[in-house]
């Protein structure tokens, strides 16, 4: 069972309680904070989201149900905010990209990708298991459009580099978790080497 391994900037929720002076978190708020997700996380490995139950991760966290309740409205509300968290700190964790990446750096974009889900393995694998699986990759691409975008609009004018960045993103995602997978697992280094020359290999398709 991996260790609590999402950043802990900004996790807290904007109306939890606050130690007065410069706004920061009582001590004993974030160690709860903690508990509640590691408490989570050691649940989440062993039962699919809908079978935890409020009452079980308190015992696990050592609270009782009204401090989970001044944390999170829910479960679920507990299970949305550590995706997201995670999903930013993937996000935040690629260099910028641009769209003319998709053109001349596409080899370079996979590799980066890749190396960004290998970092955050044990807990993708926990957070988006079951229900959720196909959540995390359709938030990766959202948000990667989001920056491409917003760094150069030309991006949304082509069509093509949308549907490259999509393969890119799919293709590395499911590749590199197939792989994990497999009882026969490509060295790390030769499939990284592989999805870049995939990847560069799409550019050279006219269609």
């Amino acid at each position: 069972m991996p260790d609590l391994s999402i950043s802990e900037k900004g996790k807290g929720l904007d109306n939890r309680p606050s130690s007065g002076k410069g706004g920061f978190l009582d001590i004993r708020i974030e160690k709860t904070e903690r508990a509640i997700k590691q408490a989570f996380l050691t649940l989440r490995a062993k039962k699919p989201l809908e079978k935890i139950k409020v009452k079980d991760l308190c015992a696990l966290a050592c609270i009782n149900k009204s401090t989970f309740y001044a944390h999170y409205q829910d479960i679920f509300a507990l299970s949305t905010k550590m995706e997201q968290d995670l999903i930013e700190e993937i996000l935040s964790g690629l260099p910028p990209l641009r769209g003319g990446d998709l053109r001349s750096n596409t080899d370079w974009m996979t590799q980066e990708l890749f190396r960004a889900f290998a970092r955050n393995l044990e807990t993708v694998q926990v957070l988006f298991s079951g229900s959720r699986q196909g959540l995390l990759i359709n938030q990766i691409e959202h948000g990667l459009r989001e920056r491409i975008a917003a760094a150069d609009p030309t991006f949304l004018e082509e069509p093509a580099r949308g549907i490259v960045l999509s393969f890119c993103v799919h293709g590395c995602y499911y590749a590199f978790m197939n792989n994990n997978n497999s009882e026969s697992q490509m060295d790390e280094k030769r499939l990284v080497a592989l999805l870049g020359a995939i990847a560069r290999a799409t550019l050279n398709i006219e269609v």
